[in-house]
């Protein structure tokens, strides 16, 4: 009996997930990028500097140890996807598809100079959407609203150029039909790690507000507009090429979506928005190529709608072509 790709079950998947993630961990970008932590402001006033400096300086101090976590990172988020996929029935077939093809889109960035705050960075989202699509359902939700908001600000702190990204936590609310309540907590878990941060660069000896200052001087750093200009050709081919399919799923979603469940469709819905604020990435000041983990994620739940829809012997063509634009990324994009 034939392989059938589209409606990969859980061993399969699984066991493609492992081989991408031994492979592309095998394959990072053998130089570390350490930014500038303070982004002109005086150190005293910054004694805790910015996360995603610690990260790569930790990756450049402690190679193995990187390795180790950002493959704990990203075999954990695969598996949250897949899980995901099964337990929302987000596409009326039994798959987990998802799985590899999160490791797939995640390939193009270990190649990037930043590549462990990009893992760190993806795992962050996937827990944040995590919680905010879990938090459909009846009655309250206080626990996955404050985990959701959370963990996007801890993205942020990460991440300061994801900050396009922060509209989607008043999406998930409207969305997913929260109450008031629910969203002022939700508000409150993202506001919470930001105030956490500059209490304890208070109490060390640093100003209150540095920290503050520090994440708008990281998102403005570098010129408009030409971010995306300064990746490398396979990274813009490949990042070309995650966004014309997720723009064919997106399309194919609103096609069929009337023979979804309403969790199913409102999820898909949210992950198609997150799709756009991963593309206001691309926008903002001196972004890099790393912001591509992030659209691996609403990636990894939007691209099996266009493998489900489409013919299958068109997704035993493409699904190749995405294996090899990844390896080209992991390979070429050093």
């Amino acid at each position: 009996m034939r392989f059938d790709l589209v409606r990969q079950p859980l061993i399969p998947a699984f066991l493609s997930l492992v081989i991408l993630l031994v492979l592309a961990l095998c394959h990072t970008a053998s130089g570390s990028f350490v930014p500038d932590l303070y982004c002109g402001l005086p150190p005293e006033e910054l004694p805790l500097p910015l996360f995603c400096g610690v990260l790569e300086q930790f990756a450049h101090q402690h190679t193995g140890w990187a390795h180790t976590l950002a493959g704990f990172c990203l075999f954990f988020s695969a598996m949250t996807i897949g899980r995901m996929t099964a337990r929302f029935k987000l596409y009326g077939i039994s798959t987990f598809i998802a799985m590899p093809l999160y490791m797939l889109c995640m390939m193009g960035v270990m190649g990037c100079s930043e590549w462990f705050s990009a893992v760190v960075g993806s795992t962050l989202l996937t827990l944040a959407v995590k919680n905010f699509c879990y938090s459909f359902r009846n009655g309250f939700s206080f626990d996955a609203t404050f985990r959701g908001g959370m963990y996007l600000a801890l993205l942020l702190l990460v991440l300061p150029k994801a900050a396009p990204l922060v509209p989607a936590m008043p999406l998930a609310m409207i969305l997913f039909r929260r109450a008031t309540r629910e969203s002022l907590v939700s508000m409150f878990g993202f506001l919470l790690p930001p105030l956490v941060w500059a209490y304890l660069n208070w109490a060390v000896g640093g100003s209150f507000v540095a920290p503050f200052r520090l994440l708008y001087h990281s998102f403005m750093a570098g010129e408009w507009l030409i971010g995306v200009l300064h990746f490398s050709l396979i990274e813009q081919l490949f990042g070309g090429l995650l966004l014309l399919l997720n723009l064919l799923s997106i399309l194919l979603f609103l096609m069929n979506s009337y023979a979804l469940s309403t969790r199913s469709r409102h999820t898909l819905f949210y992950t198609s928005y997150l799709v756009v604020c991963c593309v206001a990435l691309l926008l903002v000041p001196g972004v890099k190529a790393s912001v591509i983990a992030l659209l691996a994620v609403p990636s990894a739940l939007l691209l099996p709608v266009l493998f489900i829809r489409i013919r299958s012997s068109i997704a035993q063509i493409l699904y190749p072509v995405l294996v090899a634009a990844s390896l080209a990324a992991l390979f070429l994009a050093h």
